[in-house]
């Protein structure tokens, strides 16, 4: 009769262990999707945002060289003033690559291993 009663308890704690197994890899499957469509999410919004900032560069940098163009009276002297100041800030960026990736990567990471039960 004891060994019954052992047997069932050992039965109950196994399926106990293996519903808190299940229920853990569900845990953190959803805690993985949460992390990736934050991420993704973020992603996308930095591209677009990218871009319109890159279109409003466009549209600043034309207007830039037109003012030139008339205030010299010269439209490629305008144009050209222009060009080497976009190609001055493309060399600073390119020269600060390093620190730019370090900063970009930092704020990956630190997406990636936010902890949301804190915030609550």
């Amino acid at each position: 009769m004891a060994e019954k009663k052992v047997s069932t308890l050992f039965e109950e704690m196994k399926d106990d262990l293996s519903g808190y197994i299940s229920n853990r890899f569900q845990l953190l499957k959803l805690q993985t999707y949460a992390k990736t469509s934050k991420t993704s999410a973020l992603l996308l919004f930095g591209v677009i945002l990218i871009f319109a900032i890159f279109l409003a560069l466009c549209m600043f940098f034309t207007t830039l060289a037109i003012y030139l163009g008339e205030v010299l009276d010269s439209m490629s002297l305008g144009f050209a003033i222009v060009s080497t100041l976009t190609l001055v800030i493309v060399i600073v960026a390119i020269l600060s690559r390093k620190s730019i990736k370090s900063k970009l990567t930092n704020i990956i990471v630190s997406l990636l291993m936010d902890d949301d039960d804190k915030k609550k």
